[in-house]
């Protein structure tokens, strides 16, 4: 498998991740406040993995967005903005699969969803470029 088609793959996963969150957040009621949050972070996770692997560095086995996006500040700029969306999206990753791990309002499942705007924004610029 080529490093082309294991991007794309990993981008096509991220996109299911990021529609999955914005129609959870748009259209259930009640809203599945952490389900949402959850797949926020997996959308970046999962972009941030397909664009390292673009830039030729193997899948890290961590769900740590800080970490992957650190790596990833190495070859190309990462904004300030799409660092702090990293580290605000990281607890989403692991704790909400734990009941009582978080606890997540309404506000947080926006902030996330605005924040995975974010960086599917930059990334897109990034995917056109590449």
């Amino acid at each position: 498998m080529n490093d082309e088609f294991l991007v794309k793959e990993w981008l096509e996963y991220a996109k299911m991740d990021f529609d999955t969150a914005a129609y959870l957040h748009q259209n259930m009621v009640p809203e599945p406040l952490e389900i949402v949050c959850y797949h926020c972070q997996q959308f970046v996770e999962k972009t941030l993995k397909a664009m390292l692997i673009a830039k030729g560095f193997p899948i890290a086995k961590t769900h740590d967005l800080g970490v992957l996006a650190a790596r990833l500040a190495e070859t190309i700029d990462v904004p300030e903005e799409v660092l702090d969306a990293c580290d605000n999206l990281s607890p989403y990753g692991v704790k909400v699969r734990y009941p009582r791990e978080l606890f997540v309002e309404k506000h947080h499942a926006q902030e996330a969803v605005r924040e995975a705007e974010v960086v599917r924004n930059w990334a897109d610029v990034f995917v056109h470029e590449n």
